[in-house]
């Protein structure tokens, strides 16, 4: 399945969610009845974030110890690249067996014939994973089930701002790519040829996936230029030297105002597991026309 197909067959606040989760590496358990179709779809999942280094639950690593180095190595370095850990579904029970820790997992579990064998699974991963999303493939079906997730409580300002991108941007494009091929005249050319030219579905999976790899990238790069700004004032902080930055001045310095700022800050919490609301002195400009309410505009929660 693309994924890119598969948001345009969902809500868009569904859609939304579903990036949301990636980006703050809440595991995603995605449900279905073909094995080979829910494991490619991890894979395209993988490969959204190049920010994000893929790991492979059972060829990567197998152990306790193994998973738990991983964890650390990201605890200890914070320049290390962090991971998106990917479990097929041939291993997927076996994971569950193992681990009672699932961040940023990415798993496929084909649906067991029994009734009572689906219900089993998924109360053993509500006992061991407070938060995820759940999403269910069958034939052209998709649903979406959010374990523990507040949703009515989230700004997805920037994810919807990268889906309506992603999709005038494609447009804007692919109206252009037929404009140029439809001032070609000729005699010789069939209307069945002309039809062929005009299509361009292939080119537009391409362009949607590059749209959207680059305003990630862009979202990432500001986001770690704030925690390193941030980094400078905690040190200061711990030095008893009491300073703040105004959350315009903030947003200036790392030139990027494309989400807000309690959406940046709920990254890096997630990312690099820092906390730096302390340190920011809000001003309202600065929120891009969205009034803070609360912490990151969410409950927080542990994943």
């Amino acid at each position: 399945m693309n994924f890119f197909k598969m948001l345009e067959s969902v809500k868009k606040k569904q859609s939304s969610l579903i990036l949301y989760c990636i980006l703050d590496r809440i595991p995603i358990i995605v449900f279905g009845d073909d094995q080979v179709k829910i494991d490619n779809f991890l894979v395209e999942l993988t490969e959204l974030l190049a920010f994000r280094k893929e790991v492979v639950f059972y060829t990567d690593f197998i152990s306790l110890n193994e998973y738990e180095n991983l964890l650390q190595n990201e605890d200890i370095d914070y320049n290390s690249q962090r991971c998106h850990i990917r479990c097929p579904c041939a291993v997927s029970l076996k994971a569950l067996n193992h681990f009672n820790t699932f961040k940023s997992w990415l798993m496929g579990i084909v649906i067991p014939e029994q009734k009572e064998n689906y219900y089993f699974i998924k109360n053993e991963i509500r006992k061991k994973i407070k938060q995820f999303l759940c999403i269910t493939i069958k034939k052209n079906e998709i649903s979406l089930e959010a374990e523990g997730l507040n949703t009515r409580n989230i700004d997805f300002t920037l994810e919807d701002d990268i889906l309506q991108k992603i999709s005038r941007n494609t447009e804007r494009s692919i109206t252009k790519m037929k404009r140029a091929l439809e001032k070609v005249k000729s005699n010789e050319i069939s209307k069945n040829l002309i039809r062929t030219l005009l299509d361009f579905e292939v080119e537009k999976k391409e362009l949607k996936k590059n749209i959207f790899k680059k305003e990630i990238q862009n979202f990432y790069s500001g986001s770690k230029r704030a925690y390193f700004i941030f980094i400078k004032l905690k040190v200061l902080s711990d030095l008893n030297i009491q300073t703040k930055i105004s959350s315009k001045t903030l947003l200036d310095t790392i030139d990027y105002i494309d989400a807000p700022l309690d959406r940046i800050l709920s990254f890096i919490y997630k990312e690099w597991g820092e906390e730096f609301t302390d340190l920011v002195d809000y001003d309202k400009k600065a929120i891009i026309g969205e009034k803070i309410s609360g912490l990151w505009g969410l409950e927080k929660h542990e994943v």
